[in-house]
């Protein structure tokens, strides 16, 4: 059942002197979902003109939830953190992980607690109406096996909002989605490792797996391109030798958190 909810608004002086003023939160329960109105008096961040609404979300720690935005009026985006010191501290964030220019969030309870929700317009000054719901999440199932790929090699795929993810150590931000391949050779044997994506940001690392998880050796963002070839843009590419025979590990991810899409790996 929907619940229409009152705006959050502040005072149109306040809102054009404070940076970031924090309005009333909203409680968003696990099944709920709402349908509200973004304003010229909606609370805004005049850093860039944004509007938005603030909610609460409470949970258990690991507890799953996703969260969705819709709107046919602008572009939606999903903020989540706490408040700390009267200020809110993003946690995690996106743009389009739902359908065309729509959000959907998917969180994890780090510690059992209320969370703040930002629904709010990614562009500045954009307004209109939006509807957003809470559904709860099964816990996500194990890694699957890596997949074996050969020198020669091509194979596609999709990472989506189910696929597994990792927190990475730098860059900051959400989690990030990854599919998890194998590399045999010899001793000697160099391979080129080539990640692209129409879709996200590609980001590409090789090294091999130890009883605490994935141990990174090498790592590639913004690949090179090879003599005669065009540029790779914001694919990736890692050249690598084989110090001993044996299995290299290929982690195909994004460099933007929560970024899903088709994407091809390769081997030569």
């Amino acid at each position: 059942m929907k619940t229409q909810l009152s705006k959050i608004t502040l005072a149109a002086a306040l809102a054009a002197a404070l940076p970031a003023a924090a309005g009333a939160q909203t409680p968003l329960p696990t099944g709920g979902s709402a349908e509200g109105e973004l304003t010229r008096e909606s609370e805004r961040v005049t850093s860039n003109d944004y509007y938005l609404d603030s909610y609460t979300v409470t949970g258990s720690a690991g507890d799953r939830i996703a969260i969705a935005m819709q709107s046919d009026d602008f572009d939606t985006l999903l903020e989540i953190g706490r408040m700390e010191d009267g200020e809110f501290m993003q946690m995690f964030v996106d743009d389009d992980g739902g359908d065309g220019l729509n959000s959907r969030l998917v969180f994890t309870f780090p510690e059992t607690g209320s969370y703040v929700v930002r629904a709010r317009t990614f562009g500045a000054d954009a307004t209109g109406n939006y509807t957003i719901e809470v559904s709860e999440m099964a816990p996500p199932p194990p890694p699957p096996p890596p997949i074996r790929i050969r020198a020669g090699q091509t194979m596609d795929g999709t990472l989506t909002m189910d696929s597994p993810t990792y927190s990475p150590d730098s860059y900051g931000g959400q989690d990030r989605h990854y599919a998890l391949y194998e590399l045999r050779g010899r001793e000697g044997d160099t391979r080129t490792v080539t990640l692209r994506s129409g879709d996200f940001d590609a980001f590409l690392e090789i090294g091999g797996l130890t009883p605490v998880g994935f141990a990174v050796v090498e790592s590639n963002d913004d690949g090179a391109a090879g003599e005669g070839e065009e540029s790779l843009g914001l694919d990736s590419r890692l050249t690598v030798t084989f110090r001993d025979s044996g299995t290299l590990m290929i982690r195909a991810t994004t460099l933007g958190g929560g970024a899903t899409g088709a994407y091809s790996l390769s081997v030569e």
